[in-house]
């Protein structure tokens, strides 16, 4: 067994801290600088192995907590992984573990041990290390800094502490003082049994007198109880004679007090009967009063609405008339306009055909002019040039300059012709674009007129269904009145029923009914609400004329609760009290109450209650449990006879009851306050209630409905209304834009015409310029001359002339032309205007024909409205005529009440005389009843009789009491007997046998443990010689192999006591006497070098762990004060010793390094200490370095 790794995680210097090439099973030696966290690993080692770190207080646990950068953690733990192939750890419970992992896990509120992830106590870990060889008596498998010394430096007395305790003499010590601590207690007990049996004898000795007297007590008891019996007997027979006496005169009052509560009975439902009349016709009143109220509030209404509908029908009609007149005069305008185009449009035809041919001529005639103007003008252009130059090469130039000028020209006119020619197509596109839109199917005339007379009669519609809707609601609000009425009737009547209820039930069986309701309504359980099923009242139905019988015989269970099992009954209690819930409730669990019926038979005189009941098959039990054992007669009489034959309680149908044993109750019942009938007519209230309030939603309902319906038909109507407004809006729009397109085309048409004559004139312009250019070129190809012929000049001059006469004969056809083309245009905006009108005029007559079913909807509205008007009122007077019957029948009925109740108060006076005569008649039938009782009770409560009661039998009442006062007197004298000597006695004779052998045990066990004590003293002696003897003998083999020297020696010697005693230790110390091979040996180690005592000490260090070996030991520094030698010596045997066990040592010299197996270097950085294996020359080096800086240290220290 061997440490294969440890786990270390915030604890001290180490944050986190492990080894996964683990240690090496033999020797480990840790290296490092001085506050590197050498001793903190170990320390890390016996937090989780031994006792130095139990019961942490919160101050001791923050201090092992790792301190440095980053977040504080909340908790540390170290974990040592163990291998246990050899099975040393043995985990109570579990198999052969081949590893086992101890944990240590440490809170600011928490320290938890963990062996294999299983919850550990810390005694369980010491036990479980303890059993794998860690003693708690040997504590050298850790070896600490500073051990070394105290181990030299200790007394004599203190080393011969240190071998008992590795002689494990704590044991024994503990188990002794435990003997001793048992054997006081042992001691105390004898002593006080022995004081209990001198006490026991001392007080039965007193109760063989109390004994005697208590038997002369019981004689005179005995006769007392005879006496008793007899005075008892006597009361009970004349009680009961004169209960028999006063039933006969009880019967007799009961038949008149019965048949004067039926009259008044019968007086108070005609009294009802009339109240609930006179309420009803009450309410009625008051509905129709409502009712009137809001026709009359309609009335009015539609008063005002039908004065603004007349108005509007008779502001209609006027419109109609003048719209009518209007529209004849626009007919009339609209044939004289048709007329007046078709003259205008003759005529336009006339002067166009002549402006067309008088166009013609003049266009002709201008041709020829331009033509021969423009050869004059060029023949006088050349003359002039003639004179204007005066070389052919300045004329060339000049030529030159005008043909290209006029090129230019010709140029410009194509850009402008084909210009002129785009802008032709873009307006031939449009009014083709134009004519397909006017071609187009558009909205006619005779389209809206149809639309307009189609909503005209879908809005006739929606008003007629309007109005037969509005009727149809006050219909219903009327039968929701009327059914208002009904439900606040049986409202008022409801809660009259439940207050009598409540005034008849006592208060905490109706709190705790209350209280289960809302217990189940808090849990929403449904199983648990299942199993309830409510109150025997509510689960029963009562044949009638038996109600009386049936809630005398159940009395308060008719309130019990019924449930499937006395589990819920436990459950819905315990809710009911954790919640502090008011009141009180009972249960019939139906798995317990499983009642049988007696078997009686059924005569008319006779018959079981329980027939008279009706119930669910699942009730049987518990409603046989209450009526089963209970027979139902007419009479008392008959009740007398049936109660001694069938053997079982018998009640009347009036209530008397008589029980089996001869108890009778009965008496007045007050039918008023009966639970059952007033349950039932309450649960009918409820019922009836519901239905009406169904009802009256049904009725809402429909009114909703209806209000829905009105509302969407207004809806429908506004829509209408808006489509009429909006397709009078479209036609005119429409015509409108067809006006529009119309002007739009005759626009485009000029614009075509004025773009061709453009295009003429651009054609002609660039015809002209192409001439010149031809003529200039030709000019520029001829000969140059400075004067023309005379040929030329008189050929120019002609020229000259036949031009001036053309022009003016042009000029007078031009003028015709223009006149005939003036004529024409002034037709043309004649019959433009006229058409401009004649469209006005046509929208106007069709603006007047759609406003006639604006005035057909307003008549309409008119003859609804009035006809609504005409309903309200017979409504009304309907209402009135109602409110005169009721009041009238109100009066009356009154009358009768009043009648009836002056009449049922004398009857009234007369039942309460009759009532207190009974009341008293029952008071002492009540006082007999309770004397029988008492007398009964009495003799039950002597119990047996004893013997001797025959001679006082035949004794008078006055005697008997003579004697019972006489022995009453007697029985003064030992009023102080002890009532329970023989009793006493009986139990002190038992209690001295117990004690008797008890003492006998606790003296065997006294002797047992003095027996112990010896035996262990024994034992303790023989580990502590034995003990002594492996130490010294190891002691001086280990000190000679540390020495290395045949002549050196060593001795461990005890120090035997001055006065031996057996309870006393024999021996008062251990010495240590050594011999290093020179000299003599020495005892006072005070004489020997530090190395040398370092040796001594780690021989006896040695010395004790071959005695109790341990699975692996931890050193800290155990070399630092050995010489170099000696450090070798050690080195060697530790690695001798490691084939049988694991050495982790820390160390700041060389010469360990030579024998370890593995080398960890220790290294700190950032408060954070860290370990890593590292190789032995890394080893060296690393302890050069902390050599180095110790000296430096040292010196800036000096």
């Amino acid at each position: 067994m061997f440490i294969k790794n440890i786990i270390i995680s915030g604890f001290r210097s180490y944050r986190e801290q492990s080894f996964p090439d683990g240690l090496s099973p033999k020797t480990n030696v840790i290296v490092g600088k001085n506050g590197s966290g050498k001793s903190n690993f170990f320390a890390a080692i016996q937090f989780v192995l031994n006792e130095k770190f139990v019961n942490l207080r919160a101050a001791e646990r923050k201090e092992l907590f790792h301190v440095g950068s980053g977040r504080p953690a909340l908790s540390i733990f170290v974990e040592i992984v163990f291998d246990n192939s050899d099975g040393r750890l043995v985990i109570p419970g579990r198999g052969e573990e081949p590893e086992v992992r101890i944990r240590r896990t440490v809170g600011l509120k928490q320290d938890e041990f963990r062996v294999n992830d299983r919850k550990f106590s810390a005694t369980d870990v010491h036990q479980l290390l303890e059993s794998a060889g860690f003693s708690s008596s040997n504590p050298y498998y850790v070896v600490e800094q500073g051990k070394i010394v105290s181990l030299v430096n200790m007394s004599e007395d203190e080393r011969y502490q240190l071998i008992k305790d590795v002689a494990g003499t704590k044991v024994y010590e503990a188990r002794r003082a435990e003997s001793e601590r048992i054997l006081a207690e042992t001691k105390g007990k004898q002593t006080q049994i022995i004081e209990a049996i001198c006490g026991l004898e001392k007080r039965l000795k007193e109760l063989e007198a109390e004994t005697a007297e208590l038997k002369r007590f019981h004689e005179m008891d005995r006769e007392k109880k005879c006496i008793e019996y007899c005075i008892f007997n006597s009361e009970l027979t004349m009680a009961s004679e004169a209960l028999l006496k006063l039933e006969e005169e009880w019967k007799k009052q009961a038949a008149l007090f019965n048949k004067s509560q039926d009259c008044d009975e019968a007086s108070e439902l005609k009294i009802t009967q009339l109240s609930q009349k006179i309420a009803g016709i009450s309410t009625e009143i008051a509905r129709l009063e409502v009712e009137r109220t809001a026709v009359a509030k309609d009335m009015a209404a539609l008063t005002s609405k039908q004065a603004v509908v007349e108005l509007d029908a008779t502001e209609a009609a006027g419109r109609f008339t003048r719209n009518n007149r209007e529209r004849e005069a626009l007919l009339r305008e609209d044939r004289e306009l048709e007329a007046t185009l078709l003259t205008v449009a003759a005529d336009i035809e006339k002067k166009k055909a002549l402006y067309r041919a008088s166009e013609e001529a003049a266009r002709k005639r201008a041709a020829e002019v331009e033509t021969q103007g423009k050869i004059l003008e060029r023949l006088q252009e050349r003359r002039n040039r003639t004179k204007l130059f005066k070389s052919k090469a300045e004329r060339d130039r000049w030529l030159s300059g005008e043909i290209k000028r006029n090129e230019e020209l010709i140029e410009k006119s194509q850009r402008e012709l084909v210009s002129v020619a785009q802008e032709v197509k873009c307006v031939e596109e449009e009014a083709s674009a134009l004519s397909k839109q006017m071609s187009a199917p558009n909205l006619s005339t005779a389209d809206v007129d149809q639309n307009l007379r189609d909503h005209e009669l879908q809005i006739k519609a929606a008003l007629g269904k309007r109005d037969q809707l509005n009727q149809q609601r006050r219909q219903l609000w009327q039968s929701v009145h009327e059914q208002e009425s009904v439900v606040q009737r049986l409202a008022e009547a409801s809660r009259g029923a439940k207050q009598q209820w409540e005034r008849v039930v006592r208060q905490d069986v109706r709190q705790g009914l209350q209280s289960l309701s809302e217990v189940l309504d808090d849990l929403g359980n449904p199983v648990l609400s299942a199993a309830v099923h409510g109150p025997l009242i509510d689960l029963i139905e009562v044949v009638e004329g038996y109600m009386t019988a049936v809630e005398i015989t159940a009395g308060n269970t008719l309130f019990n609760v019924i449930v499937d099992s006395l589990d819920v009954s436990t459950t819905l209690l315990a809710e009911m009290n954790r919640r502090r819930k008011p009141g009180r409730v009972s249960f019939f669990p139906l798995d317990t109450c499983k009642g049988k019926a007696v078997d009686i038979s059924t005569t008319p005189e006779c018959s079981p209650l329980l027939s008279k009941v009706k119930y669910d098959k699942r009730f049987a039990g518990v409603v046989a449990e209450v009526f089963g054992r209970t027979a139902v007669v007419p009479s008392l009489e008959e009740a007398t006879s049936k109660v001694r034959k069938l053997q079982c309680d018998v009640i009347t149908v009036d209530g008397d009851q008589l029980g089996r044993k001869g108890g009778i109750t009965g008496g007045f019942i007050d039918k008023r306050n009966m639970k059952l009938p007033l349950r039932e007519r309450e649960k009918d209230l409820a019922v009836n209630l519901l239905a009406a309030r169904s009802k009256l939603d049904g009725l809402c309902q429909e009114v909703a409905t209806v209000e829905q319906n009105i509302t969407e038909v207004l809806n429908e109507l506004e829509v209408l209304r808006n489509q009429n407004i909006s397709t009078e809006l479209e036609a005119d729009v429409r015509l409108r834009e067809s006006r529009l397109m119309e002007d739009r085309r005759s626009q485009l048409a000029t614009l075509k015409s004025n773009l061709a004559a453009t295009k003429k004139a651009v054609e002609s312009s660039m015809a002209a310029s192409v001439d010149t250019v031809r003529e200039l070129k030709r000019e520029l190809s001829d000969e140059f001359r400075s004067a023309w012929t005379p040929e030329e000049e008189r050929r120019l001059e002609h020229l000259t002339e036949e031009v001036a006469g053309a022009r003016v004969a042009s000029s007078e056809l031009q003028a015709n032309a223009l006149q005939l083309a003036t004529e024409v245009q002034l037709l043309e905006d004649t019959a433009r205007h006229v058409e401009r009108r004649k469209g006005v005029v046509a929208d106007r007559i069709r603006e007047l024909g759609w406003s006639k079913h604006a005035g057909s909807i307003a008549d309409g509205e008119h003859s609804a409205v009035k006809a609504e008007v005409d309903l309200l009122s017979q409504r009304l007077q309907s209402i009135d005529r109602d409110l005169e019957q009721d009041s009238r029948e109100r009066e009356r009925l009154q009358s009768q009440l009043d009648a009836l109740a002056s009449k049922r108060l004398g009857a009234a006076r007369s039942l309460q005389e009759r009532k207190d005569v009974a009341d008293k008649t029952q008071m002492q039938r009540s006082l007999l009843m309770q004397r029988r009782d008492d007398a009964l009770q009495k003799i039950r409560q002597l119990g047996v009789l004893p013997q001797g009661v025959a001679k006082f039998e035949s004794a008078s009442l006055g005697k008997l009491m003579y004697h019972l006062k006489a022995v009453n007197d007697q029985l003064k004298g030992v009023s102080h007997v002890n009532r329970k000597a023989l009793d006493q006695h009986a139990a002190l004779q038992e209690a001295m046998k117990d004690l008797t052998s008890q003492q006998e045990t606790l003296a065997k066990e006294l002797d047992s443990i003095h027996e112990l004590m010896e035996h262990l003293d024994a034992k303790k002696e023989e580990a502590i010689e034995r003990t002594y003897k492996q130490v010294q003998y190891q002691f001086e083999e280990v000190f000679k192999q540390l020495v290395g020297i045949e002549s050196c020696s060593a001795e461990l010697q005890l120090v035997a006591s001055a006065a031996p005693n057996k309870k006393e230790d024999p021996f008062t110390g251990a010495r240590i006497r050594v011999s290093f091979g020179l000299g003599n040996p020495v005892s006072q180690l005070d004489q020997l070098s530090g190395g040398q005592k370092s040796l001594v000490a780690l021989a006896l260090i040695f010395a004790i762990q071959r005695c109790d070996p341990a699975p692996f030991y931890l050193f800290d520094e155990i070399d630092a004060a050995l010489d170099a030698e000696y450090r070798t010596s050690v080195a060697n045997m530790m690695s001798r010793q490691s084939a049988e066990c694991q050495f982790l040592v820390a160390s700041f010299k060389t010469e360990l390094l030579d024998v370890a197996d593995k080398v960890l270097g220790i290294f700190f950085h950032n408060k954070m200490s860290r370990i890593q294996t590292i190789s032995k020359e890394e080893g060296v080096t690393l302890l050069k370095q902390a050599a180095l800086e110790d000296r430096k240290r040292t010196r800036e220290g000096e």
